[in-house]
Parts: C-alpha cells; structure tokens; sequence
C-alpha cells in the first residue's frame, strides 16, 4: 500500500503544475517566510511619453495565516486610468488549480482614506479566503495610465517574512527618452541589471526572507530597490521635464503652482491691517501663521493634477478649508502679501525620516509645508495644524531632505534636527507619605523639543481625556487619582508645562510593619529590546531625548531609611544615567535621576550592548527601598 500511494502521489504530481506546487521550493527560502513568491513578472511600458502600460503577472505561495497579506490581490485606478484585465488563479499544495476569479469577481470601491473631501481613486480587490495552508495564487493585472511621472519602483522583496524565488522587471522605452535609474542595497543578493538600447531589464533569483528586527531602520533602507523616472513626462496631460532638481522645480512653480495664489484685495488689506511696518520678516509670518490656524482647518483633497496641484488660494481663503498643498499654497500667498518671500516644499512626512532621494530626479514626497527664509536657514511651517506653534518642526518633519521651490528652481534642503539636549523634559515632584502607605503628590513636568509633541494635545483635551491620559501613562501606579490639572502651553518658546495633584492608596507595599517604596515615581522605564540572536540589521534610535527627574519625599512619622542605596552611572555611546538618593537636612529624602539618549545608526554588533544598557535602565528605574519604624 505504501509504495501505491507514491505511484499514485507521483502521477498526481505530474498532472500539475510543478511550478505551483508548494513541494517544489527550495528549503532555503521558507525559513523565516510566511510567503513565497515564485515567480513575478512586471513589463512597464511607457515608450509613449504619455502612456504607460503595466502589466503584472505575479505567483506567491503563503506558508501561513500570516502570510496571507501579502497576496496583494487588488489594482488601485482612477479617472485617467483603466484596469484592463485583472484575475486571480488559486492552487492547491500541488499546484492544482482549484479557483478562478476574473475582474467581475473583484470588488469595486472607492479609495477613499475616510478624511479627505474628495478622493477620484478607486480600487478593484480581491479579498480571498483559504480553505487550509500552504496554497498558491496567481494575480495577473494589466493597467493602462496617461501619467508616466510615476514610475513603479521594483522591489524584489516586497516586505519582512516574504523570501523571493524569481522577480523580473522589464521597462520599455523611447530610446529618445530613456528613464534614470538608482539602484540600492543590491549586495550580496543574486540580482542582474541588464541595459539594451530600448529596455532595462532587472532580474532577482533565490532572495531569502528577510526577519523583522527590533531598532532596525526603515524597511527600504536596508532591502533591494531600483528607482526609476523619466526625464521628459506626462502628469496626467500636463508635460514635464526635470533632468536636475533645478529644472524639476522650475517645471513644478510653472505648471502646478502659478496662478494659484490668488487673493482678494479685502483678504490682502485684513492680513496687511495685522502687521506693521516696524517688524521684520519672521514677526510678520509668526503673525500670518496665527491668522492662518485661527481661520482654516485640514481637509484631504486627493484630485487635480495627480493630487499635486494645490487649489486656489482665494477658494482657501472662502471655504476655510484645504489639505496640505492648498493650506502650505495659501500661506505662501499671504506672506507675500505682506511682502515675506516663502518657499512651497515637498517632503515625505511621516516618523521614519524618508530622504529625498538626491541623485534620481523624480515626483517624490506626499506631503507640502512652508518654508520662510531666515539668513542662512528656514524657519519651517506646518500648514496643516490648528495648534502647532510657529516655527516648531514636529517628529513627521524633522531631519530629513526635502525639495524646496525657490525663485531660482528646486533645491534639495535639510529640515531642523534635533538632538538630544533639544528634546529635554524636567519632572520635579513632592510625595507625601502617610503611615498607611498613601502618597499624596504635588507634580510639574516642563517638556520642550519633540517631547513638547507628547503632551501639547492635553490642552485641547477635557479633564476625563486628561485624567486617561495619565493613568495609562503611569499605569504602574496601583489606584492613580490624578486632580487640579493645570496646563500651561508657551506657544513662542514652544514650551509646554503641566502641574498637577495625584495620589495613590496602593503605590507602597508592605514588609510586615516595614514599606517598600519605588523612588522613580512619575519616570520609570521597563523597556528592554528583546533578545535578537545573530543580529543582522544596523540600531537604530530615532530620537534623541534628555530626562532630568527629581523628587523629595516627605517620610511618615516614625519611619526611617533602612538603608541607601548607592548612586548608579551608566556611560555609553547610547547615551547615560545617573541616580541618587540622598537624605536632606530637614529629614526628607531627595532623588534625582538624568536620562539621556542619544539619537543614531549603530553597528547590528552593537545591539547587545544596546538592550543591556536599557537593561539596567530598567532594572534601576524600579529601585526600592525599604522604610522601617525607628
């Protein structure tokens, strides 16, 4: 009977599609895999300067539930687009075919983001449901656009746990018109470029899954990629050229952004009755910044040339309302009529700090803010916010290089950075305990930096909000009440100070008679990275910060220090700690503690002294003392 059932699961085998079989992988690309892919073909045609065809062919196996978002069934299209043919096969662990679904089987919806005013984007998708694992599909998708601004960028491994068996990627092009390319992080992985006269041809063979790891930089920093983008262009009808970043903002200020900065004689003559002749040019845009957030607010609008194009500034001025380019366009437009010169700037906004790339002249970004010249530097401005103060340059912005549109072109520019010193929080704090073990807490905390962002929302915040917001952050306090919150938000020096009332019934456990008491009462960090086995990836620490805590604790009659414990340093090239606790003259007891990280890329050899150094963070973060009766 065994070697009947072989015969039977050979000749079976032999009836399907071997290709498609999940037997057929090579071992080496299903560790650390949720999904296979086996075989993707994308031909990008876009030998007319105002088309482009793509068509995608692309067969993935998923190992797992896990896996199953990476299939990608679905086509996104809009009204200067059409989705010429779209199907789905579906294969069994054999590599038989059980399912087929054609482009009446797909759903299709609008891709509306569920903020923006109007979205023309629309998406056909599949959202298959597998009846057991490991099973294979096949998506075939063929779409015809007039922009050809947008080049799709070939990523051979498309994410984390994904490993690639072959990925090949053909563009076609006028040999009049050939596309720059950038090619990255292609070492150590069997890939080949090949040029020819009318088509560049890229071809990616037996990539293993790559591991999410903790403190690794962003995804596209480390993966295989190549860019690419037309020199000459269509942006949905409209032209465009950009061989250097001068000349591609030239295009952008002649074609997207002339002529949109209209405003009424009534509007020009209200914002000028707000500034006077004695300020100079940073005074007059903080006073245009105000004006701006207390009259408009944020709304998405994903229309116009490719979403780019910014909607009149006087429609702005009479709705009220704009998303980043329209809110960015309009202020421009109002700083200049009162004489302060302005830059639009794009960006892509977001915490991970996405470079512009420099050298691969192309439509970058998703996201517009202002910059006002200020000597050799910008003060920057963030349209799009009712609340952030002038001049602050929030963790979606900051360190990073944007394109900045000029008189004179565009120009590659960085935005402000901040470091570690610059991102300081002061907590200073009195704690009352009473012989039952209750601490009764006066609290201030002073946030400046990219901390400020943590905590400037509370003032628009109702108390039962503020009150949330306190017990989650300090949710190791057992029976927080935290009451008279008072909030004070320095807009100019963007300084955001909070003092407040807490108490506790449950903070101090007993010994018997004796108390055990937590000295780092409103700080404490438990955070230790995980522990990561041959580590593959650089650290990275996205922000940099300083913490300087101190607070004096009153001691309940007849309770006195068993003993003290000795002051803790860390130095390292992460950053350093210190922590101490000394007893004042009138009897009370002082802790203080200083935290600094320091922001950066690190060696991967080094994330092994990186979770230690938190690791004693952590553990010195919870030192107790005991309190025992004299």
């Amino acid at each position: 009977m065994k070697y009947a059932f072989l015969l039977l699961l050979s000749i079976n085998l032999y009836a399907q599609d071997i290709s498609k079989s999940f037997l057929s992988i090579d071992s080496d690309l299903t560790k650390k895999a949720n999904s296979v892919v086996r075989e993707e073909l994308i031909t990008v045609d876009v030998s007319k300067i105002d088309q482009m065809i793509t068509k995608v062919s692309r067969t993935i196996t998923v190992l797992n539930e896990s896996g199953d978002a990476h299939v990608d069934s679905y086509q996104y299209y809009d009204d200067q687009s059409v989705v010429k043919n779209i199907e789905l096969y579906v294969y069994s662990i054999l590599g038989e075919e059980i399912e087929h679904f054609k482009q009446r089987d797909f759903k299709d919806v609008s891709a509306a983001d569920g903020f923006s005013l109007y979205n023309d984007d629309r998406v056909l998708y599949l959202d298959y449901v597998p009846k057991s694992y490991p099973y294979t599909v096949t998506f075939i998708a063929e779409i015809k656009n007039n922009t050809t601004a947008f080049l799709p960028r070939w990523k051979p491994i498309k994410e984390y746990t994904s490993s690639t068996q072959k990925s090949r990627y053909t563009i076609l092009f006028d040999p009049e018109n050939p596309p720059n390319f950038k090619a990255t992080n292609m070492d150590g992985y069997d890939i080949v470029i090949k040029e020819d006269v009318s088509e560049i041809t890229c071809t990616a063979t037996l990539l293993p899954a790559i591991a999410y790891e903790e403190h690794a930089p962003e995804f596209s920093a480390f993966a295989p990629q190549v860019m690419f983008a037309l020199e000459s262009f269509s942006l949905k009808g409209v032209l465009g050229t950009g061989k250097t970043w001068s000349s591609f903002g030239s295009w952008m200020d002649n074609q997207l952004l002339k002529g949109t900065a209209d405003l009424t004689p009534a509007t020009i003559s209200e914002i000028n009755s707000l500034v006077s002749a004695d300020m100079n040019d940073i005074e007059k845009a903080r006073v245009v910044y105000q004006f701006l957030q207390d009259k408009v607010r944020y709304i998405s609008v994903q229309i116009g040339i490719g979403g780019w194009k910014p909607m009149l500034a006087s429609e702005v001025d009479r709705l009220s309302y704009g998303d980043c380019k329209a809110l960015t366009n309009y202020t421009k437009a109002l700083l200049g009529a009162v004489g302060v010169p302005s830059y639009y700037t794009v960006l892509y906004a977001g915490n991970s700090e996405r470079d512009f790339t420099n050298d691969l002249v192309a439509m970058q970004g998703n996201h517009a803010i202002l910059a006002v010249p200020n000597g050799d530097d910008f003060v920057w401005l963030e349209c799009t916010s009712q609340d952030i103060p002038f001049g602050h340059v929030p963790n979606a912005n900051d360190d990073r290089d944007v394109l900045v549109i000029t008189e004179n072109g565009g120009k590659i520019v960085h935005t402000t950075r901040y470091e570690a010193e610059d991102n300081h929080q002061l907590n200073e704090a009195e704690v009352v305990i009473s012989d039952r073990g209750e601490i009764q807490a006066t609290f201030k905390r002073v946030s400046k930096g990219l901390q400020y962002d943590n905590v400037y929302h509370l003032e628009r915040s109702d108390l039962d909000e503020q009150q949330k917001f306190y017990k989650e952050n300090w949710d190791y306090i057992n029976g927080l009440e935290v009451s008279e919150i008072v909030l004070d938000n320095n807009r100019t020096d963007v300084v955001f100070t909070e003092t407040l009332e807490a108490m506790s019934a449950n903070f101090i456990s007993f010994a018997g008679d004796d108390m055990l008491l937590t000295l780092n009462v409103f700080n404490q960090l438990d955070y230790v990275p995980p522990r990561i086995s041959e580590r593959k990836r650089e650290v990275e620490i996205s922000i940099g910060y300083t913490d300087v805590d101190s607070v004096t604790f009153n001691l309940p009659q007849g309770f006195q220090v068993d003993s003290m414990p000795d002051k803790k340093e860390i130095e390292s090239v992460f950053g350093s700690y210190t922590m101490e606790l000394l007893e004042n003259p009138d009897g009370t007891l002082g802790y203080s503690r200083k935290f600094v990280l320091n922001k950066g890329i690190y060696e991967a050899e080094k994330y092994d002294a990186y979770r230690a150094f938190r690791k004693k963070i952590a553990k010195y973060d919870t030192t107790k003392i005991l309190l025992t009766t004299k």
